[in-house]
């Protein structure tokens, strides 16, 4: 890559991030969507909070028991039977590239959810006309 000083200079990119909401990170992890991209919580306790957490997935041993055709232990944890392609990306921990999509989780999620209650909580105490009139 030519620099600003026009000298040639020979670089490395790193892939960082990828912002994604539950289902673009189900896809690209390989997993299941009713499963954590994160951690190996049960399907049945997603969502609760649980002191001692789970344990984080080891896409490495995802990668292992791809190549012996392990199909138990990738159902197990809900892994599909894909090759994934960050498993053959150097110095990459799959886990490291999930960050919170602000549109997705915030926007559309969180204030969602919040003015539905605000307007719940105004509805009942007969004050959406006041809330409109400001």
């Amino acid at each position: 890559m030519v620099c600003a000083n026009k000298n040639a200079q020979l670089y490395f990119l790193k892939l960082f991030c990828w912002l994604a909401d539950h289902m673009e990170n189900a896809t690209l992890h390989g997993i299941a969507s009713n499963r954590c991209p994160i951690c190996i919580t049960p399907t049945e306790t997603l969502g609760e909070h649980v002191e001692t957490g789970y344990p984080i997935r080891r896409h490495a041993d995802y990668h292992a028991a791809y190549i012996e055709s392990d199909m138990s232990s990738l159902n197990i944890h809900g892994v599909k039977n894909i090759r994934n392609a960050l498993w053959s990306v150097p110095n990459l921990n799959p886990l490291d590239l999930i960050r919170a999509d602000i549109l997705h989780n915030m926007l559309l999620g969180v204030l969602d959810h919040m003015i539905d209650w605000i307007q719940g909580f105004l509805e009942q105490h007969d004050r959406m006309n006041a809330f409109h009139h400001v």
